[in-house]
């Protein structure tokens, strides 16, 4: 799958719009589509791959799984989430996909003087059922990149070395990606 929209720095033209951005939208729908359609492997392996080597937009993971049919409203977020002003919460009955639960984008925004922009700490999915054997799709995604791994509990946790990605904790439950900070790029 072409991921190139995930990194594209959009051209701000006055009175006009940026020709790139315009070709790059039938890779935005048919990654919305795969988002909402393909198996729940395959849609950790793409967010896997759209963080390994670069640091992708986060705006595009915020609406792939929305459902267009629901309603557009603030939600209530749970306090056991611990969510933040600036953090993201999309729950299953405004999704497409029945077999996550919710997914929280944990997002920094930075102080106005500096770049005002905001930058993607953490991306967790909670499944609706427990999913098994995810270490071998974590693997098979982080191929051609230096990792270790560490297992506590229930929790797989693995650890990226020069990537966005600093670390994926991974349990029968829930997907997080936690994000290099080192790495973070601006995008308006």
């Amino acid at each position: 799958m072409n991921l190139e929209f995930l990194y594209y720095q959009r051209k701000l033209i006055l009175d006009g719009f940026d020709p790139k951005e315009f070709e790059l939208g039938n890779l935005r729908i048919t990654f919305n589509e795969f988002m909402q359609s393909a198996s729940l492997s395959d849609v950790i392996k793409v967010i896997i791959n759209a963080y390994k080597e670069q640091y992708a937009q986060h705006k595009f993971f915020a609406v792939c799984f929305y459902d267009e049919d629901t309603n557009w409203e603030s939600p209530k977020y749970p306090d056991n989430l611990g969510l933040r002003t600036n953090d993201f919460y999309l729950q299953k009955n405004r999704m497409t996909r029945t077999d996550i639960e919710y997914l929280i984008l944990r997002i920094l925004k930075d102080d106005y003087t500096k770049t005002n922009a905001r930058y993607l700490e953490e991306l967790e999915l909670v499944f609706a059922k427990p999913m098994y054997n995810l270490e071998t799709t974590i693997r098979e995604s982080l191929i051609g990149m230096e990792f270790t791994e560490e297992s506590t509990m229930n929790v797989k946790i693995f650890t990226v070395n020069d990537s966005p990605i600093d670390e994926i904790k991974i349990s029968n439950e829930k997907f997080i990606l936690k994000i290099n900070r080192d790495k973070w790029k601006a995008y308006y």
